[in-house]
């Protein structure tokens, strides 16, 4: 009788102590050597980011490329804080043509010498070719080179043109998401898609229509599957960007009516925003 009674006082003893150490594990997880923060999505920016820049390359940004070539080492400050040095950059910018014309920049040395694998020349349009330009891919640590591929834009390579209101930014971030244009993606980290642009998304027909809206909502999903946040900066009230691609992704960002000359303090404020978001969730 004694060994069953100690065995069973035993037993009462480590259901207790089990007891005890699951309800201060709940209190206070940090102090059970495990992290409850970071076990998914969305990845706080200090495992990592990868940051993807789509940026419209059409005959009314000039401005807003001025302002971030101005600010590119603030911007990329930022990401180097944020990640904590462990980062990569993408640069890609999307234009648009009447059928029968081209962008100057398409015989300019700047452009021709890009790897052909980061030049797409969609056709398909009616009345429209788009042309979509990865100017710098992932690369670990490449701010040197990111700035040095910006710093071309609206200057040794001729700003495009862009044809009606309109434009092809939806098609670049297809490729972006499906296609690998800037790189894989790394998974466990922080990914962002950072759109800027003064227009709607066009698609190959220079018309936003249900058909887009239709095409953005799928971009959204597809974005959420991959773990990509879609930073949006417009200078338009309101968008098909934001009501079907940035309403639609899981910890999205947008600024809407923000002035385009002073871009760069935006883009930075989204990026810290969007870390302390993913932070606290």
């Amino acid at each position: 009788m004694k060994t069953k009674t100690l065995k069973f006082s035993i037993k009462i003893f480590l259901l207790t102590l089990l007891t005890v150490i699951t309800f201060s594990c709940d209190d206070e997880k940090e102090s059970c050597g495990y992290d409850t923060e970071q076990d998914g999505f969305p990845f706080s920016c200090s495992e990592g980011m990868d940051v993807a820049f789509l940026i419209d390359y059409t005959g009314s940004m000039g401005g807003a490329i001025d302002d971030i070539k101005s600010s590119v080492s603030s911007i990329a400050t930022t990401i180097v804080t944020q990640s904590g040095g462990n980062y990569r950059l993408a640069l890609s910018i999307f234009d648009e043509t009447p059928k029968g014309s081209s962008p100057t920049y398409l015989g300019q040395t700047d452009y021709v010498s890009l790897p052909a694998a980061q030049k797409t020349i969609i056709s398909t349009g009616a009345s429209t070719d788009q042309y979509l330009t990865m100017m710098e891919t992932f690369s670990l640590a490449n701010q040197t080179t990111f700035g040095t591929q910006l710093a071309k834009l609206n200057g040794p390579m001729a700003l495009g043109s862009g044809s009606g209101f309109a434009e092809p930014g939806g098609l670049l971030f297809d490729e972006i998401l499906n296609n690998n244009f800037a790189g894989a993606w790394r998974s466990g980290i922080t990914k962002l898609a950072i759109i800027i642009t003064d227009a709607p998304a066009g698609g190959d027909d220079d018309i936003n229509n249900a058909t887009d809206d239709t095409y953005l909502a799928g971009l959204a999903a597809t974005a959420n599957t991959l773990g990509v946040q879609c930073i949006l900066v417009t200078s338009l009230a309101t968008s098909n960007y934001q009501v079907q691609l940035v309403d639609n992704n899981t910890g999205g960002l947008k600024l809407m009516s923000a002035d385009l000359n002073n871009v760069a303090a935006d883009i930075i404020s989204l990026i810290e925003n969007i870390c302390i978001n993913n932070d606290e969730m």
